[in-house]
């Protein structure tokens, strides 16, 4: 089947309805209409299989797939589709919006059309916030339309183990650099490239609008040996400090590359940020199966 695909900053949807038509999906809370066009089928994808959900972790990559788009007006053997996307807070709270997303000025003969929106879901979840994905897509050239509205929540990626006392963030998680994803599980290889990533780091202790974070690593086998260590990674801001607000603003990160060879798993990742003009400190655990 031929594809258009999309690739979008945000979350969520699956299973389509018929022209007039409008259909809830009991399991996610779905619910779509059909007016002028329809549509076979509405799946969600994550890391190459189908899922039916609508909770996710946090920077996952989520595909959703729309199979089947039929009822657009022809000119000239070809189509004129369009998409928008919006997601809402429960409270309505607008955090995202994107309009006109395929910008398809000469059209498409792709029959059958499959339109495809790729997705990561990195909105604030740490308060259980709700929020829901509301998708059109319409006829440029006619008056059909089809509506997928979703509700969704996000949460933590349970890979890694956080403990902190008084230093806050938004997201914590393990990147996968070479595959472009966020990882579910604890395995790693040497042919990759990773990184650990610290999102919105807030509650460090500022002396004239810098604060002065020192992080380090350690990475051991299950003797206890080491493969990565080093006791500060960041120096430099140890030292002459950083603005606080671009500190908070701006990600943290550890990269990790593993040299090829024979590792006695699992592997114990220890990560410490901490507060070098105060005792807090936030520390990140997790066991890696390194191949």
């Amino acid at each position: 089947m031929k594809t258009i695909k999309i690739l979008l900053v945000a979350l969520v949807f699956s299973a389509c309805n018929f022209n007039q038509s409008v259909n809830k999906d009991l399991i996610t809370g779905a619910t779509s209409r059909g007016d002028g066009l329809a549509c076979d089928n509405v799946s969600i994808q994550i890391d190459g299989k189908k899922e039916k959900r609508n909770s996710f972790t946090y920077g996952e990559n989520v595909v959703f797939v729309f199979d089947g788009i039929s009822g657009f007006t022809e000119e000239n053997g070809k189509v004129y589709p369009e998409i928008s996307m919006v997601v809402v807070k429960k409270e309505n709270q607008m955090v995202l919006s994107e309009l006109n997303l395929l910008n398809l000025t000469e059209g498409t003969d792709l029959s059958p059309l499959q339109l495809q929106a790729n997705l990561r879901p990195n909105f604030p979840h740490k308060n259980n916030e709700e929020y829901e994905v509301q998708l059109t897509i319409w006829d440029t050239k006619g008056e059909g339309k089809f509506t997928y509205n979703m509700p969704f929540t996000i949460i933590e990626n349970e890979l890694l183990h956080v403990k902190s006392t008084t230093i806050d963030y938004t997201a914590i998680y393990l990147w996968n650099e070479s595959d472009n994803k966020v990882i579910a599980d604890n395995k790693m290889t040497s042919k990759n490239k990773y990184l650990l990533i610290l999102e919105g780091l807030d509650g460090l202790k500022a002396e004239n609008g810098n604060v002065f974070p020192a992080l380090s690593i350690l990475l051991t086998d299950n003797k206890g040996n080491e493969i990565l260590s080093n006791p500060n990674l960041l120096q430099s801001n140890t030292t002459d400090g950083i603005d606080a607000v671009a500190f908070t603003k701006n990600q943290t990160f550890v990269a990790l590359t593993f040299t090829e060879g024979q590792f006695l798993n699992p592997c114990t990742l220890k990560i410490q940020l901490k507060d070098t003009k105060s005792e807090h400190v936030l520390n990140i655990t997790t066991e890696l199966e390194i191949e």
